[in-house]
């Protein structure tokens, strides 16, 4: 993650995550299905998916299930 990404991932997660100072897409892919799993649909998450861009393919593919998607339809449109 560059300088500028990681200073906007910072400040719209507000320093609450914890990282060793890098993430790669593929790991906040699977970051952001973990925390569909524990139902945690909160600013962070929806933070991660805006910051990468992440689409629904891409987190269908990494196991989201379908209702999960669709709670959060509009992040993707």
């Amino acid at each position: 993650m560059g300088k500028a990404k990681k200073r906007n991932f910072y400040s719209c997660t507000k320093g609450n995550l914890s990282l060793n100072g890098t993430l790669k897409r593929e790991d906040a892919v699977t970051q952001v299905v973990e925390r569909f799993k524990q139902n945690d649909f909160g600013e962070e998450t929806k933070s991660v998916i805006t910051l990468f861009g992440i689409t629904a393919e891409e987190l269908a593919e990494a196991g989201a299930a379908y209702e999960d998607l669709l709670a959060l339809k509009a992040l993707f449109i």
